[in-house]
C-alpha cells in the first residue's frame, strides 16, 4: 500500500476502487483519452474495472491525485507493475492542464519509488504525437531511451511509443545497455552485405577489410535506431548452422515488405499470417541460411 504523499499543491492519496465515481468524468472524456489504450468510458462500471485491474496487478502501487482543498480526484499517477522496468502511468481531467499538476504529482511519485520502492529508474512510453506528454516527460528530467511500435484495438492504424526513462539521480556511473546488434556469419561478407542492400533494402554502414573480412548492414530512418546486423567471415570450410532466428520488429507496411522480397527473389520459408500471440509474421531465409522474422502488432 503506497503512503499519501504531499505537494505544496496537492494531496496524493492511495486509489482505491471507490474512486471510480469520481475518475469517471475523467475515463469518459475523448481529451483525456485520446492516447490511451482504450476508448473513452461509457459506464461507471468500465472505470471500476480498470481502476481494479490496475490495483490488483503484483508491484502496482497508484495514487488519487487531489487539490489541497478538496478530497475530490482529478486524477489519477501510477506505477503499473508487472513490467520488466518500471512504468509510470498518469491521467487529468482536462479542465486542470496547463497547470503544471502532472509534473508536480509526477515528481512527488518519483521520490517515492526511488527512496521506498527502491527503483533505480522508471520508463514513461508516449505516443509520438502526444506533444504535451512529451514536455512533461522533458520536464521531469526523462530522456528518450527508445521507440516502440504500437497498435490498439480499438484503432485502425499503428502509432509509434516513445520509451523515455530516467535513472535515479541521472549520475548512476553503472553500464549502460544501448542496443543489441547480431553477429552473423557469412561466407562471403561483401556479397552478403550487397544481399542485404539490394535484397533486403538495408544500407552498409562499414566494410572492414579487403577483402571485406566484417561488416555492419541497418534498417532505419536515423542512426541508432532502427535493426543493426553486423556480418563477420566464417572459418574457411566452416558450414553455417543457424542456432535460431532474428525477430525483427517493424510498423505498419509488414505485407508490402513482404512482397518486395518476394519480387526480388528472397527465399520465404513462411509468408504473413497472425499468429496466436498476436503478432502478423513472416519468414525469410538470407544468402547464408539465417532465418528473418518480420513482424508487426495485429
Amino acid at each position: 500500500m503506497s503512503e499519501i504523499l504531499y505537494t505544496p499543491r496537492l494531496v496524493l492519496r492511495p486509489i482505491s476502487i471507490e474512486d471510480a465515481i469520481a475518475l469517471f468524468p475523467v475515463y469518459r472524456d475523448h481529451r483525456a483519452m485520446k492516447f490511451m489504450p482504450t476508448p473513452p468510458h461509457q459506464l461507471v462500471e468500465e472505470t471500476r474495472a480498470e481502476l481494479a485491474q490496475e490495483i490488483s496487478l503484483q508491484g502496482a502501487c497508484g495514487w488519487a491525485i487531489c487539490m489541497k482543498d478538496a478530497d475530490q480526484p482529478i486524477g489519477m499517477v501510477n506505477f503499473l507493475g508487472q513490467t520488466p522496468i518500471p512504468g509510470m502511468g498518469y491521467i487529468l481531467h482536462p479542465d486542470y492542464w496547463g497547470r503544471g499538476i502532472v509534473p508536480e504529482a509526477c515528481r512527488a511519485a518519483l521520490a517515492y519509488g526511488f527512496a521506498h520502492l527502491g527503483y533505480d529508474r522508471v520508463e514513461l512510453w508516449i505516443n509520438e504525437a502526444n506533444s504535451a506528454s512529451i514536455r512533461v516527460a522533458q520536464k521531469l528530467g526523462f530522456r528518450l531511451r527508445g521507440q516502440i511500435p504500437m497498435k490498439y484495438n480499438h484503432q485502425t492504424i499503428h502509432h509509434t511509443m516513445l520509451v523515455f526513462g530516467l535513472l535515479a539521480g541521472e549520475e548512476n556511473p553503472a553500464a549502460r545497455f544501448f542496443q543489441l546488434e547480431p553477429v552473423l556469419l557469412a561466407q562471403d561478407v561483401a556479397k552478403t552485405a550487397e544481399y542485404y542492400r539490394d535484397s533486403l533494402g538495408f544500407r552498409i554502414n562499414f566494410l572492414y577489410g579487403s577483402p571485406p573480412t566484417h561488416a555492419g548492414v541497418s534498417r532505419g530512418d536515423w542512426s541508432g535506431s532502427g535493426v543493426s546486423i553486423q556480418l563477420s567471415q566464417a572459418p574457411a570450410g566452416q558450414p553455417i548452422i543457424p542456432s535460431g532466428s532474428l525477430f525483427i520488429l517493424i510498423g505498419t507496411g509488414l505485407d508490402a515488405v513482404f512482397e518486395t522480397y518476394q519480387a526480388r527473389g528472397v527465399e520465404v520459408v513462411d509468408a504473413p499470417a497472425y499468429k496466436p500471440w498476436g503478432m502478423r509474421e513472416f519468414t525469410i531465409r538470407d544468402c547464408n541460411g539465417h532465418l528473418l522474422r518480420f513482424a508487426t502488432h495485429g
